[in-house]
């Protein structure tokens, strides 16, 4: 009986376990999901629409792309999560006050490389500029604190005993994370509300056949 319970425990457990993870980080979870709509449902309506998308300018076909894409990111929210469960926001906190030199250095070649990645990158206009920008600062964003993990786990192999102390840095510190948490889902729900705006407005001029001229007059 005991080891019955113990293998419906087990199943639960596996069963679970993305649930868990989309609970538990909730805004990661949008986050990605909405860049993952935006993405495969607007390169499916421009593909079929014959207008040109990275599809064609990767040399992909339209089944390597509905398999490529939800893995690309699927594999992005094993990785965003797993990262996130290793440290609460004290943990991380902590972290950023005993490596503020490869917090500054890493934080500055962000920020100096970021406007090199957004020229480089083909943006769009209006609306779809400001979702193609956000999600390479995002992208751009998590690969740099992956890197700056790596430069601390090192530094920390090294350096053991050394930890600076500077007023000032755990200031920055602890007001970044005060007010990072509410700008970010404030930018992150005013993209996705004017999105959907957008996207019932094409629908009501498509349902209802008005033009420019008959809005106007409106």
């Amino acid at each position: 009986m005991e080891q019955e319970i113990i293998q419906v425990e087990k199943v639960e457990k596996k069963e679970n376990f993305f649930l868990k993870r989309i609970r538990k980080y909730q805004v990661l979870t949008f986050t990605l999901s909405f860049l993952f709509l935006y993405r495969f449902v607007g390169t499916l309506i421009f593909y079929f629409a014959g207008k040109k998308t990275f599809i064609e300018n990767y040399g992909l076909s339209i089944t390597v792309f509905l398999i490529i894409i939800p893995a690309v990111y699927f594999l992005q929210w094993l990785i965003a999560t797993w990262v996130a469960s290793k440290y609460t926001q004290e943990s991380l906190k902590e972290k950023f006050y005993c490596h503020p030199i490869a917090s500054i250095i890493l934080f500055i070649s962000y920020l100096t490389d970021l406007p090199y990645r957004l020229s480089e990158s083909d943006l769009g206009g209006g609306l779809f500029k400001m979702i193609n920008a956000f999600e390479i600062i995002i992208y751009y964003a998590f690969i740099s604190f992956l890197w700056w993990m790596l430069v601390c786990w090192i530094s920390k192999k090294v350096w053991r005993k050394q930890k600076f102390e500077w007023s000032w840095y755990k200031k920055i510190i602890d007001k970044i994370f005060v007010f990072f948490p509410p700008i970010y889902k404030f930018i992150l729900g005013l993209m996705v509300a004017l999105l959907i705006f957008l996207l019932l407005f094409v629908l009501f001029v498509g349902v209802f056949h008005y033009s420019g001229s008959d809005l106007k007059k409106l």
